[in-house]
């Protein structure tokens, strides 16, 4: 079988990353665009002659680059204070403590080992007191990442299992995914807030003006009735259109990037069977990790919302959806790189964890102090 060629694939990865995150974001330029143009950003009246009622007044539209430039700001200013407190964020919602002990001296050295093949400053390192066995990686860039692995993850997997989660998570950070796909899910993130807060607003006002009374509240009624017809109108066609369409992107970016790093953690170990061991018995162990969030599920190296299997024309459907590809075709190209049958499973390597019997209630450990909590 030919080796596949590593780096052109990351080159190419990178270059399909670069449209879909461009796609994406003009998906949400174009729908706050049009939330502007609903309050008038893009009209204006016109004048009307001396003998002309008011009722002869009318708007026009135009093109406002004053508009365009408010919400190309307001959009960038979101994505970049959303950006630079996603890592800690990521890192707090998982519960994830450092790795300072000297139970954890191994899986430093694992990081480091890792890091030096991949030619990126070691990333900080976080556990996570879970039995569900999971990793992911966070960071907007190299020298500000972080790596966190859940104690199940230690306790199931052999040194050279863990070595392949790790080259994963590792090659994640070096081959820029965490920036990418933080930028993806935080503009996929305020198109569904943005459709869901003007879906309320329109459906709450509308209850509120479908009073009675004089004239004079008719009208106002009327005017406000308008008002909140176009909110809910234009936070339907957010989750109709716009979010669909994003969240797709997101989807298959995610996806993607998620086989490339398993190609890119046989370049960093030159081993195979490491990550396509530690894949296998990700896909037979039936936990979940506890601190669930939708906001984090495809950061991890095996998504902890799929465990369903998906078939007939729902399945393929949902599928589009799915942040990570499924385990089984992941597996099957990792067992082709070794030349083994790819419906097959094993070998696996025996023995305890890498934490062995020394740590057997990491999962009932304390929490860490408040002090040892992510500060990035």
């Amino acid at each position: 079988m030919t080796r596949p060629i590593f780096f052109e694939q990351i080159r190419a990865n990178h270059r399909r990353s670069i449209l879909l995150l461009v796609t994406t974001f003009v998906i949400l330029y174009a729908f706050t665009n049009l939330i502007a143009a609903a309050f008038g950003g893009y009209t204006r009246s016109v004048e009307c002659s001396t003998y002309s009622t008011s009722s002869d007044c009318s708007t026009s539209w135009y093109w406002n680059p004053m508009t365009l430039g408010v919400t190309a700001v307001v959009v960038a200013a979101y994505l970049l204070i959303a950006y630079l407190a996603s890592a800690r964020a990521a890192l707090a919602l998982t519960h994830a403590h450092p790795a300072t002990g000297p139970e954890y001296a191994q899986l430093r050295n694992l990081v480091e080992g890792v890091s030096i093949a991949a030619g990126i400053p070691a990333p900080a390192i976080y556990v996570i007191n879970d039995p569900a066995p999971n990793a992911f990686a966070t960071g907007l860039k190299p020298e500000k990442a972080a790596v966190a692995v859940t104690t199940g993850l230690m306790s199931r997997m052999s040194r050279s299992e863990l070595e392949g989660v790790i080259a994963h998570e590792v090659a994640h950070i070096r081959n820029r995914d965490t920036s990418f796909m933080t930028l993806v899910v935080l503009t996929v993130g305020a198109i569904a807030v943005i459709s869901t807060v003007l879906v309320r607003i329109g459906v709450y006002a509308s209850f509120l003006t479908g009073g009675h009374g004089g004239r004079r509240n008719r009208d106002a009624n009327s005017a406000a009735a308008l008002i909140a017809l176009a909110f809910l109108a234009i936070g339907l066609v957010g989750f109709l259109i716009a979010l669909p369409v994003a969240t797709l992107l997101k989807a298959a970016l995610s996806r993607k990037r998620e086989t490339m790093a398993d190609a890119s953690a046989v370049e960093l170990t030159r081993n195979p069977s490491g990550i396509r061991s530690a894949l296998e018995k990700l896909e037979s162990d039936t936990a979940v990790v506890r601190h669930l969030s939708t906001t984090t599920a495809h950061l991890w190296i095996e998504s902890p919302l799929e465990r369903k299997p998906k078939t007939g024309f729902v399945g393929s459907v949902g599928r589009l959806f799915d942040s990570h590809p499924p385990l089984a075709e992941r597996i099957a190209i990792l067992r082709q790189y070794e030349g083994l049958d790819p419906n097959a499973r094993g070998p696996h390597d025996s023995g305890p964890g890498v934490l062995g019997g020394n740590l057997t209630n990491l999962t009932d450990m304390p929490p860490p102090p408040p002090g040892s909590r992510p500060q990035m």
